[in-house]
């Protein structure tokens, strides 16, 4: 065989086999690499997320009643108390100055009482005895009233003697109690969490206008809150007994359990971005878990569960996409045209030409290598799925990616479906 020969069966092999690479090419263009998700049933939560900082369900802030410097501190920051307990004191000299004149005071008043209820027994004794001699008529009218003008005038004297040993009395109990105030005691058990003052400072006492010195602050650590803010659009969903996920910044290793126990009517207003105003509401959650190591204003967050379905079928977010009546009509005809496979019967858009077109919430079902685009109604939202309530049945392949592919995916369009790599498939 001659070498030209040898060239030209050479060369014709090759071209058959670009021919045959061609035509397999060209059977397989045109199709869209997609990634695909089977409908399958699972528990699916809608859930809310919200931050603020946790804080002991009970506790008293300490203020001063008087002013007056602090004498004597008997606690520290982080001690356990319990009710009754002294905590400090403040100076009492003037307090005690003004208990012992009223104390003063109440003695004299009582002699007087004593006096004056001694001037009317004498006056009774003498107006009874004007009265038996006035009835005799050994007594004129004029020496019998001057006789019973004596009488009332004792008795008025004694009255006002009483009242004004009542008063003094009052007085006295005022000052007593202020002076009680000097040495404030605890009036729960729990751990001095604050300790806003130090030995001989002055402590201030509070008016209408202006707060007082809150010297320090129990508080009960056996039950935490979390207070939390939730936004205007979401706290409508939340309700009082629904459970919660609790994470503290501090131990992010770590969850507690928890459960709504007030949902706040009173809307929080705050300077967000660009000048506008965010609006949220507080919400309290109780931490049914022991937290160690717990300090108030620990940073949290919470996970509060607001709707929750179980066994539903369920499809991933990123698959669900929307299609207005005018693009899917398009896509039909083009198909139609191009004798392309379109969307069945499921698919077709209803409604009459003087319609205006709306979007419909769709997904796109693989069958034999064609992406069907299929409207379906959906349920509750969780963090990875939506609910699907109609439109997909347990079992069917649904586009779930690329996002870029779904959101420029036609009705009918064919597609080669992503196979997915070992490391994807234990994941």
């Amino acid at each position: 065989m001659s070498k030209k020969k040898i060239i030209l069966i050479g060369s014709g092999v090759l071209v058959l086999a670009v021919l045959v690479l061609l035509n397999v090419k060209s059977k397989q263009g045109g199709r869209i690499e997609v990634q695909v998700t089977a409908v399958t049933t699972r528990d699916v939560s809608k859930v809310i997320t919200a931050s603020g900082e946790i804080q002991p369900r009970r506790r008293v802030d300490v203020s001063a009643q008087a002013i007056g410097k602090i004498t004597r501190l008997a606690v520290k920051e982080g001690d356990h108390v319990e009710k009754g307990d002294f905590l400090l004191e403040i100076d009492a000299v003037t307090y005690e100055s003004s208990v012992d004149q009223l104390q003063a005071a109440v003695r004299g008043a009582e002699a007087t009482v004593q006096m004056e209820n001694a001037a009317l027994a004498k006056a009774r004794d003498d107006f009874e005895r004007s009265q038996k001699l006035f009835d005799g008529g050994f007594m004129s009218d004029t020496e019998f009233k001057a006789a019973k003008s004596s009488f009332d005038m004792a008795e008025a004297r004694a009255r006002s003697a009483n009242e004004a040993a009542m008063q003094t009395r009052a007085s006295l109990r005022r000052a007593q109690h202020e002076l009680g105030q000097m040495r404030i005691t605890a009036e729960m058990a729990g751990v001095i969490t604050a300790l806003n003052v130090e030995e001989g400072e002055s402590a201030i006492m509070g008016t209408i206008n202006n707060p007082g010195t809150v010297l320090l602050t129990i508080a009960d650590l056996s039950e935490i809150e979390a207070e939390v803010m939730v936004d205007e659009t979401e706290v409508v969903m939340v309700k009082t007994g629904q459970p919660v996920v609790v994470r503290l910044d501090a131990q992010p290793d770590t969850t507690f359990k928890g459960v709504v126990t007030e949902v706040g009517n009173s809307a929080i207003r705050t300077q967000a971005a660009m000048g506008q105003q965010a609006v949220d509401f507080k919400v309290v959650v109780a931490i049914q878990d022991e937290i160690p190591a717990v300090r108030p204003g620990l940073s949290a967050s919470v996970d509060i569960t607001v709707a929750e379905e179980k066994s539903v079928l369920a499809v991933p977010i990123q698959s669900l996409t929307v299609r207005d009546e005018a693009r899917l009509k398009k896509e039909r005809e083009r198909g139609k045209k191009s004798g392309e496979a379109v969307a069945d019967s499921d698919t077709v858009v209803t409604g009459t030409e003087n319609d205006k077109p709306k979007d419909i919430e769709g997904l796109f079902v693989v069958e034999d290598g064609i992406a069907h685009f299929r409207p379906v109604r959906v349920g509750i939202a969780g963090q990875s799925y939506f609910v699907v309530k109609s439109g997909v049945a347990k079992g069917e392949q649904v586009v779930s990616g690329p996002f870029k592919v779904i959101s420029d995916l036609r009705d009918g369009a064919r597609v080669r479906i992503k196979e997915e790599k070992e490391d994807e498939k234990e994941k």
